[in-house]
């Protein structure tokens, strides 16, 4: 089953500027805040996460720390976390562009989705991983 869906976004302060501007190029992302920008720039990642609770945002990350042990499935709008071997700005802007054009993007609602140098990882609400290849 393929999901498709635009995505309202909290980029965490982990997120480059360069990596948020390259995120908020896709018009599929129809709402898009900044923590850098917001009064929470300095909160740790409980506020942020229910900053992104109470706007229904799905929080955008490079901060492993931000997980599906920390932050639990169904707890919060959604996890992504842009991760693999190479962290620079262009490998996870190309990360998350593959995620983007997956055609599985509707998955990383209400779960924790951790996008990797050739896969799509997805807890779910069972407590089971899907995997998509990117």
């Amino acid at each position: 089953m393929r999901l498709t869906t635009n995505l309202r976004v909290l980029l965490d302060g982990s997120v480059s500027d360069i990596l948020a501007d390259e995120i908020c190029t896709y018009s599929a992302i129809v709402r898009a805040e900044r923590v850098n920008l917001l009064p929470i720039k300095e909160a740790d990642d409980d506020v942020v996460v229910r900053y992104a609770k109470a706007h229904d945002l799905i929080v955008i990350t490079t901060d492993t720390g931000l997980n599906h042990v920390s932050f639990p499935v169904c707890r919060h709008p959604g996890i992504i976390v842009l991760s693999g071997r190479r962290r620079h700005e262009s490998v996870h802007a190309d990360l998350f562009r593959k995620f983007m054009q997956s055609g599985n993007r509707g998955y990383a609602k209400d779960k924790v989705t951790y996008l990797t140098d050739k896969l799509m990882r997805v807890r779910t609400h069972d407590d089971e991983w899907i995997h998509f290849p990117l």
